[in-house]
């Protein structure tokens, strides 16, 4: 099993070979490529040699540019786990649609709109001089 100091070296390693392969595809335009992060050209190069990033640098590119994260452990037993991925789960672009509130009818409509099947009448209990009687109406969905 890997230990903490290992995961570690481990893990720098790997977030310096994902910079660096970003400085090499982004060659020539890494101002922009910083901008993406929010971050200098300067700081981004860094990265790329070694420099570890602060947490929310990561998290922008986990986030912005997809990156994974990959930490192998060659000596892994059978049963130990053998390969970690640091990442986000999933990216959305868009904010999902907000999901419409339930419309109330106006009582007039909602009245209208009721037949005798939506309606339970129930005897509650029989007194000598009164009943009572329970009424349950049940409102018909509507199609959005």
């Amino acid at each position: 099993m890997i230990n903490g100091p290992d995961a570690r070296e481990k893990f720098r390693r790997s977030i310096k070979e994902a910079f660096a392969e970003v400085v090499r595809k982004r060659k020539g335009n890494l101002e922009a490529a910083a901008a993406e992060i929010g971050i200098s050209r300067q700081s981004l190069e860094q990265y790329a040699v070694g420099r570890v990033p602060a947490a929310d640098v990561l998290m922008a590119v986990f986030i912005i540019w997809e990156m994974v994260i990959r930490i192998e452990d060659p000596n892994a037993r059978p049963g130990e786990t053998k390969l970690w991925e640091c990442s986000t789960t999933q990216k959305q672009r868009r904010a999902p649609a907000p999901s419409r509130a339930p419309e109330q009818l106006p009582l007039f409509q909602a009245i209208d709109d009721l037949k005798e099947q939506n309606l339970e009448l129930k005897i509650l209990r029989k007194g000598p001089h009164k009943i009572e009687l329970g009424l349950e109406i049940a409102f018909p969905k509507r199609a959005l």
